[in-house]
């Protein structure tokens, strides 16, 4: 570890003094830092003076005698003699950089200052242990989801006359995906050998940015029957699909700023909560067409009891629901919660958790709505007679004579 700090400067009040300083704090896990920190905010103790560390913690006091004045010269010093903080074999663990002001306690003094932290493994790897797995992990994911492309493609050729819009639109997502989820796996390789990776950051996040979008308006044009009940989607639903694409836009931009900003500080804090916020409204609006659609079919299977097909569609439709409820609430609640309580060497399956999720659902989903020759989403089934005698009104109910149209 390598910690520099330069231009330190605190807003100084009529007769206040300075306690102010920067500490690494080592622990087990996510939730055990939040922990100490809020119980260290309650008591209203100095996180400088406090007891539940040792003297070696400190990494560096920015109110000692030596960095009173603040000059190049002594930073220098400090730097010289205080170059690397080696951390043993015995040592590891989960280590978090907390700046602690204690004094001046007016919260609004100012406090300004240039931190550059540098961190890295044997090797060196920059990454951390609980991210050193990962640039495979992705690799891995990336092929997996790329089978999927490929068998899915298949299904398309083989079947082209059975496909419809939305079956086009799932393979875009997952060429996106695909290769959302490749970038990924080369930008924390590049972390990993050389500690940065700008323009690989960029392309993934442009592939990011379009699968979040992709993800949303396939799992909403399913969940109102686009293509495959109705080549249409009323105001109310163009309304969820406008809504939805917004939301998911302010999403992703507030996933890049927290990607490139350092957490702890008030703006990183703003946008993951906004993150968090948009996330989950995203996740209640799509679930709204569905909704509409069970509660229609489940109205005209009320209405014609012979309609075999609308109960199965009832069923199909149901059954996605459950889907994206489960998907939802184990990627966005269960695993952020496991991540929040795994040991620090454990986090990475965090992302194996989300994938796994992520490709278990595109499959289900795509065996559910894959075309075939006698969908159960289709209006009239081509091997019920009855079914299609009723809609020029030839059923058991018809009387009289009728005249068919030219074209049948």
């Amino acid at each position: 570890m390598n910690i520099t700090v330069k231009n330190f400067e605190v807003q100084h009040t009529a007769g206040g003094g300075i306690r102010a300083g920067f500490i690494m704090i080592k622990t087990k896990s996510e939730s055990e830092m939040q922990q100490m920190l809020e119980e260290s905010v309650e008591d209203g103790t100095c996180l400088l003076e406090s007891d539940m560390f040792e003297p070696e913690d400190l990494m560096v006091d920015m109110s000692a005698p030596e960095h009173a004045h603040n000059s190049e010269a002594t930073v220098k010093r400090w730097r010289k003699t205080n170059k690397y903080q080696v951390v043993g074999a015995g040592d590891a663990g989960l280590y978090s950089l907390v700046f602690a002001r204690c004094e001046p306690a007016d919260s609004n003094v100012a406090v300004s200052f240039h931190l550059h932290a540098a961190f890295w493994n044997p090797g060196p790897n920059y990454l951390s242990a609980c991210e050193e797995a990962l640039p495979v992990l992705f690799a891995v994911f990336a092929a997996c989801f790329g089978a999927a492309l490929v068998a899915w493609t298949y299904v398309i050729v083989t079947r082209r006359k059975n496909v419809h819009h939305i079956h086009i639109l799932m393979a875009v997502l997952l060429v996106v995906k695909v290769l959302a989820i490749f970038f990924d796996s080369i930008r924390y390789h590049y972390i990993a050998t050389t500690g940065a990776a700008e323009a690989w950051s960029i392309i993934y996040y442009v592939f990011a940015f379009l699968k979040g979008l992709l993800l949303f308006t396939v799992i909403l044009l399913i969940g109102t029957g686009w293509s495959l009940i109705k080549p249409y989607l009323n105001d109310r639903e163009k309304k969820i699909v406008l809504i939805v694409l917004v939301l998911q836009v302010l999403d992703n931009i507030a996933l890049v700023v927290l990607e490139e900003m350092a957490p702890g500080s008030k703006r990183w804090y703003t946008w993951r909560d906004v993150l968090h916020l948009v996330d989950i409204v995203c996740c209640c609006a799509i679930l709204f067409p569905i909704v509409w659609s069970i509660r229609h079919l489940r109205q005209a299977a009320a209405a014609d009891g012979k309609a075999e097909h609308t109960l199965m569609k009832l069923t199909l439709f149901r059954q996605f629901y459950i889907m994206v409820v489960a998907y939802i609430y184990f990627t966005r609640i269960i695993v952020f919660l496991l991540a929040a309580t795994m040991p620090y060497d454990w986090m990475w399956l965090r992302f194996m958790f989300t994938e796994l999720a992520t490709l278990v659902f595109y499959v289900v989903t795509g065996y559910k709505f894959m075309p075939k020759d006698d969908n159960p989403y289709l209006p009239v089934a081509k091997d019920d007679p009855d079914e299609n005698s009723s809609e020029f009104g030839l059923g058991p109910e018809a009387d009289g004579d009728l005249e068919l149209p030219a074209k049948v």
